[in-house]
């Protein structure tokens, strides 16, 4: 027997702050994933750090299967530290893959709670682009995308601890008082430039719009920031070019879609 699932990313948020005194995040969700393997063609643990064991420890818990013998294995293409979901997506592939090998499956709000449970999370467990309470893991709302988009990734550098930014005492995201939907994006990642700011960002932006981007977004607690452009755009790879001539930081991470 062998079972792999894996978990989207993200690049940082489309928006996060408060809306009518609610926790909310609007998630931005690439083709990058978290994958787990469980096998009985292999034995051990391999790619699990701390977080990731506390979750597979939980499930375990959860279905009476302290006895587990499978090999566990996880392999990422989410880069720590950087706002792209990692964590999210390792513990959520862990409880997910751990219930498919015993005959289970947990729906997306049952993994947002039990991904709440050990620290904030991304939505990644929900299809699409959807507004979401990062400390319960409750959708709020599904947004429609109207187009396809594609995302280049840059990198500002270093990493961020997310638990330790939380648990600053000048730390609070913004109130949202607009509707919930995809244009937050702008506002919220310069409102985001109070708690956690990007040096040049707005340069930055002002030039992707320059060249033909649709938006700009960040991870409101990481490193990274996304520029948008039209799917059927054939002059993107010359437009990441412009950026790097013209921007020593950030710097150019991948080159991903919006998962729908």
């Amino acid at each position: 027997m062998t079972i792999t699932v894996k978990m989207r990313g993200t690049c940082g948020e489309l928006a996060q702050g408060f809306f009518h005194g609610e926790p909310i995040l609007i998630t931005c969700p690439i083709e990058n994933f978290s994958t787990v393997t469980i096998s009985d063609e292999f034995s051990g643990v391999e790619g699990l750090g701390e977080k990731s064991l506390t979750m597979l420890n939980k499930v375990l818990k959860i279905f009476g299967a302290e006895d587990f013998k499978f090999g566990v294995r996880l392999n990422s293409e989410l880069p720590r530290g950087k706002g792209m979901a990692s964590s999210s997506a390792d513990l959520a592939a862990i409880a997910q893959a751990v219930a498919f090998s015993l005959g289970k499956k947990f729906s997306p709000a049952e993994l947002g709670r039990l991904c709440t449970q050990i620290e904030p999370t991304d939505g990644i467990f929900y299809s699409g682009v959807v507004a979401m309470n990062p400390l319960t893991g409750q959708l709020i709302k599904k947004i429609r995308a109207q187009e396809k988009f594609l995302i280049a990734v840059f990198d500002y550098g270093g990493e961020v601890d997310t638990l330790a930014l939380n648990r600053r005492s000048d730390f609070e995201f913004p109130a949202l008082d607009d509707e919930i939907n995809f244009a937050l994006t702008e506002k919220s990642a310069l409102a985001n430039q109070k708690i956690l700011p990007k040096r040049g960002l707005e340069e930055f932006m002002n030039f992707a719009k320059k060249i033909g981007a649709v938006t700009v977004n960040v991870a409101h607690s990481g490193t990274v920031a996304g520029i948008f452009f039209h799917a059927d755009d054939l002059r993107v790879k010359e437009k990441i070019s412009a950026v790097e001539k013209n921007f020593a930081l950030p710097k150019f991470l991948t080159l991903t879609r919006l998962a729908l």
